[in-house]
This record gives structure tokens, C-alpha cells and sequence, in this order.
């Protein structure tokens, strides 16, 4: 509830749906929602659901989170943006003592898997590229939006890099391994679309690049599917 509402994931997320008034910064809106809704409170929803298979996994999105939050923070020298990574990783420990399964024990059931580490490589410089842009924009006048005193391109920094974390995590096909891969498509797509419709916004992408990122997002979850060993599909299912 918090992240969502609180931190105004959903508020932001739908911006493009308040009218004029919040028309030139959809794009910084939308990477806020999409990082503190779809990665933070979206596998919270999960574990609270009681989603037991994939526990570990939720909990490891969460932590992604707050560790791209501290990259962003020294990107954009932005140390305000560690109190944001405090509060994402303090919310990974309460979870943990309530009961989740510790995002560590996905490490024991993580396999290299080639098809879908090669189709995330492709990910890596584009996705680092927008990062450091986002960062190096913070303070610079460039249009922004804030949330509770938060600028938002740090926010729109930590976006890709936790993408690329989760994206990570999903290509080893540790137990519920489905949960991070859709996250991560889910995101992406989502972010493609609404650059695609609004190209010319601060924060987006051209048309090129947004279908680009679709074409991707989906190639990824076809290359986990496929590289997925049987027992992993049939785990993640349950």
C-alpha cells in the first residue's frame, strides 16, 4: 500500500491520464510508476497473495530495486535517493522476518543459461546509456516532475539498471523464475508504448527505439521459455 499509494506508484504511473497539466513529464512519470509499481509493489502483491514458489523471487526484484536506487544515487549525485534505497531494502528485511523466503536462496538454484544471457546482453549498453543520461540530467534545469521531494530523473536512472538486475536474476531460472522475466517484459513494453506515442517528451524514446524495445521484451521471454529445463517450468508454474 505504501509504495503504491503512498509513494504514489499508481498516481504516477497514470499520469497520462491528468490531464495538460502533467502532459510534458508522462515520460518521468511513467518510469517513477513503472520502478516503484510493477518492481517494488507489484511482487510485494505476490508475497501477500501467498505465492510460496515464487517468494524467493519477489523478494529478490525488491532488493534489485534498492540496490539500482544507490547505483542512481551516485550516478546523479543524488544522495536524497539513498533514503528511497533505505526504505526498499528495509521493506526487502521486514517481508524476510515475516515470513518471505530470502531473495539469498535464489543464488543456489541459479544455472547459466546462454539463449536468454544473450539476448540480455543486447539490453546492456542501450539500458546503461539511458541511465547515465537520466542521472547526468539531475540539477541540470532540464524539465523534471518531483514525488514527496524527489526529482524524478534519478528515479527514471534506477529504472533501466534495475531492469537489467532482475533481467539478470530471471536468465539462471531459479525457482519462480516467471515472476522476474514478466516483470522485466511487462516494464519494458509498457515504458515502449508510451515513449511511442509521445516521442518527443523529455525522458522518451523515438518510435524506432520503442518498437525496438518491444521486439526485445518479447524475444526475452520467448528465450526463457524455451532455454526453461522442465523441472523449472513445472516449479514456476505451481
Amino acid at each position: 500500500m505504501f509504495w503504491a499509494l503512498l509513494f504514489f506508484g499508481i498516481v504516477d504511473l497514470l499520469a497520462f491520464l491528468q490531464g495538460e497539466e502533467f502532459h510534458d513529464t508522462i515520460l518521468l512519470s511513467t518510469g517513477w510508476g513503472l520502478l516503484f509499481l510493477f518492481l517494488v509493489a507489484g511482487p510485494l502483491v505476490v508475497l501477500s497473495v501467498g505465492r510460496a514458489t515464487w517468494s524467493a523471487a519477489a523478494s529478490v526484484e525488491v532488493a534489485a530495486v534498492a540496490l539500482a536506487l544507490v547505483a542512481a544515487a551516485a550516478l546523479s549525485t543524488a544522495p536524497r535517493y539513498l533514503l528511497a534505497a533505505l526504505g526498499v531494502a528495509v521493506t526487502v528485511v521486514v517481508v524476510t522476518l515475516l515470513g518471505a523466503t530470502s531473495a539469498m536462496s535464489t543464488i543456489g538454484s541459479w544455472r547459466w543459461s546462454p539463449l536468454p544471457a544473450a539476448v540480455l546482453a543486447l539490453a546492456v549498453i542501450p539500458a546503461v546509456r539511458y541511465s547515465w543520461i537520466s542521472a547526468r540530467n539531475t540539477g541540470t534545469g532540464v524539465i523534471t516532475d518531483d514525488t514527496l521531494g524527489f526529482d524524478h530523473w534519478p528515479a527514471q536512472a534506477a529504472l533501466p539498471i534495475a531492469a537489467l538486475l532482475i533481467a539478470g536474476v530471471a536468465v539462471g531460472h531459479p525457482r519462480g523464475w516467471r515472476l522476474p522475466a514478466w516483470s522485466v517484459a511487462g516494464t519494458a513494453i509498457w515504458f515502449a508504448l508510451v515513449s511511442f506515442a509521445e516521442p518527443n517528451l523529455v525522458g522518451s524514446m523515438n518510435r524506432q527505439w520503442s518498437a525496438a524495445v518491444v521486439a526485445w521484451s518479447v524475444l526475452f521471454v520467448a528465450a526463457m521459455q524455451f532455454s526453461a529445463r522442465p523441472s523449472t517450468v513445472r516449479a514456476s508454474a505451481q
